[in-house]
């Protein structure tokens, strides 16, 4: 949820999405993410590790749609945690155990939702990372790092949004919804990017 108490470094930038964003707040919010995912997220202490980590579940999305490819990054790092997983399979006396600890990026999950319910699901992630980088910003942390995540993974994302073609009229209105979704915060983090300096430091 967006925060309106405060002037915030991505939020506070343009102020008639924030007063577009009064009469949302008042609406309960639907939880786009599932349980488990949920838990990657609160495991994910550091802030760049959290922001990554919701990128990846928003990358789980586009995939699953076939808006997006896994690079071969992905690809390889699927097979070695599937070996892992049969490894530990074979050793376990417990079976229930290792049954029900599938691979971090086993997507099969995400057939219970609709291709909708995933694009807003998309759209949950960019407001939650959001938030996140506001929070940061304002108890004086360094978010620029993360900030250029966004802005990478925005601009990535936007034409492969604007290519896809929806099946149904739901699905039409949350495909526009992330694209605008996308812009706005595109805008934001450009617009961030020129508040936050660089860092000297060099990325791990």
């Amino acid at each position: 949820m967006r925060r309106l108490t405060k002037v915030s470094l991505i939020t506070g930038l343009l102020a008639p999405i924030l007063f577009a964003a009064v009469f949302a707040v008042a609406a309960p919010k639907k939880e786009y993410l599932t349980e488990d995912e949920l838990d990657l997220i609160r495991d994910a202490q550091e802030l760049s590790a959290r922001v990554s980590t919701y990128f990846k579940l928003a990358d789980r999305r586009l995939v699953f749609l076939g808006i997006k490819e896994k690079s071969q990054e992905q690809i390889e790092k699927e097979r070695k945690e599937r070996e892992k997983l049969l490894k530990e399979q074979k050793k376990s006396t417990d079976t229930r155990a290792t049954a029900n600890k599938a691979p971090i990026d086993d997507t099969a999950y995400l057939d219970d939702f609709t291709h909708a319910e995933l694009l807003r699901g998309y759209i949950q992630v960019l407001d939650e990372v959001t938030d996140n980088l506001d929070n940061a910003f304002t108890s004086r942390q360094d978010v620029r790092d993360p900030l250029e995540d966004l802005a990478k993974f925005t601009r990535e994302s936007l034409p492969l949004l604007e290519k896809y073609k929806p099946k149904n009229d739901s699905e039409k209105v949350a495909l526009q919804d992330a694209i605008d979704r996308s812009k706005e915060v595109a805008a934001q983090t450009k617009e961030a990017l020129t508040q936050v300096p660089k860092t000297e430091k060099k990325r791990k």
